[in-house]
């Protein structure tokens, strides 16, 4: 009997197959029976090792195979217990065999499938659960009316479908956030654009105020030159005569008044014809 375990999306995904009191054509191996008594007590770490013993024992015997399969897959040792499986998979098997060996194996991909998408690791959940989904398949094939086998491939179908929907959405958020990235690097650069544009602008009024400063001060500075010449003039002008400067001007006007009736009769005579002669 197999029981159910957890739901998802209102789906189970079946446990594998009991382990088999598998018995040769010959007498019961002890190590098979003592094995699935353990399994029983789910004391999977000492079973495993009575199923290693009979498989030491009976290398061919595929069934040995298919319940080490069931103990390592119960210690949720998945690679190995799937290595184990395919091994009872052999064509050599008999059928009822097979089909439980491809049904656990199609079970132990599902679960590591399970533990892939709760990672968030939908591409490679997909292809854990395509791998389950062909293993029912087979076993299927083997055994057309199995219901559980049934369901468990209605199950990895489903599975499948989810992840690629989840992918597709993680692709369409990562897209999202490299156009926000890209708005925001956008955004950055004219900010940065329009900081440079304003700072060139404040450098050439400051450039232009400079000029205009410069040039008051040189205005000023003319000015300045200008009063100071018109002081110094001013100055020249505002400065008494000296003493011997006085002295030198009244000199100079009584030497031109003495002169001054010489030049007046000088002009009166050159302006007189010469008198004619009285022959």
């Amino acid at each position: 009997m197999r029981a159910a375990l957890a739901l998802w999306i209102g789906m189970a995904l079946l446990s594998p197959a009991t382990a088999l009191a598998w018995s040769p054509l010959r007498a019961k191996n002890p190590h098979v029976e003592r094995g699935n008594a353990l399994m029983s007590e789910e004391r999977y770490a000492e079973a495993l090792e009575a199923y290693d013993e009979a498989a030491r024992e009976l290398p061919e015997a595929r069934g040995v195979h298919l319940n080490r399969g069931l103990a390592l897959l119960s210690q949720d040792l998945t690679e190995p217990a799937k290595e184990a499986f395919s091994v009872a998979a052999d064509p050599s098997a008999p059928p009822e065999i097979r089909a439980d060996a491809y049904y656990d194996l199609g079970v132990a991909h599902a679960r590591e499938g399970d533990s892939l998408s709760e990672q968030e690791d939908f591409e490679a959940a997909s292809a854990q659960f395509q791998e389950a989904a062909n293993a029912f398949k087979r076993s299927l094939r083997i055994q057309p009316g199995n219901r559980n086998a049934a369901w468990n491939l209605e199950y990895a179908l489903k599975r499948i479908r989810e992840q690629e929907e989840k992918r597709q959405q993680e692709q369409e958020q990562s897209q999202e956030q490299e156009q926000s990235q890209e708005q925001e690097q956008s955004q950055e650069q004219e900010q940065s654009q329009e900081q440079e544009q304003e700072q060139s602008q404040e450098q050439g009024q400051d450039q232009d105020q400079s000029q205009e400063r410069e040039s008051e001060n040189g205005n000023e500075s003319e000015n300045e030159s200008e009063n100071e010449n018109e002081s110094q003039a001013e100055s020249q002008r505002e400065t008494p005569m000296q003493r011997s400067e006085v002295e030198r001007f009244l000199d100079a006007l009584e030497q031109n008044e003495e002169s001054l009736p010489a030049q007046r009769a000088r002009r009166r005579s050159a302006g007189r014809r010469p008198p004619e002669k009285d022959w």
